[in-house]
């Protein structure tokens, strides 16, 4: 190795000097953009875990709608078998005839009138109603 004269050693100092500045404003500069990114991490952490919190709550809302469902089932189907036994044991002259089969419309011209339409509401009247109504006044 040689020796080291005293330019050497002054322009080493002089580089580690500069260097040491010139790293004390790049990390001054960057510690701003460090802590946003820190800032912006811990708020997308939170952000899933508030999504993965909710994911949950869904999963358990409609497994327990989906057994509430399950159980309204169960109770309707035993509530028509119960009403099917009784109305056999009640009423037996009825057993011929199925259940709820009887037809509640007995007025002929309505009947007709049941099976002329399509069953489809209609947002008009047949005919003119109101002022525009062609009424015949007698003097």
């Amino acid at each position: 190795m040689q020796n080291w004269t005293p330019e050497m050693w002054q322009s080493a100092g002089i580089g580690l000097l500069v260097g040491l500045i010139i790293g004390y404003f790049f990390l001054r500069f960057t510690k701003d953009s460090v802590k946003k990114q820190v800032k912006t991490e811990t708020e997308l952490q939170k952000v899933k875990n508030q999504l993965d919190s909710q994911k949950e709550q869904l999963e358990k809302h409609f497994a327990e709608s989906a057994d509430l469902l399950k159980n309204i089932a169960q109770d309707y189907q035993k509530l028509y078998k119960h009403l099917a036994t009784s109305s056999t044991t009640l009423l037996p002259e009825l057993t011929n005839k199925p259940l709820f089969s009887e037809n509640l419309i007995t007025d002929e011209s309505a009947v007709k009138k049941l099976e002329e339409t399509d069953g489809q509401p209609r947002d008009y009247s047949e005919g003119s109603s109101g002022l525009l109504k062609g009424e015949k006044i007698n003097r």
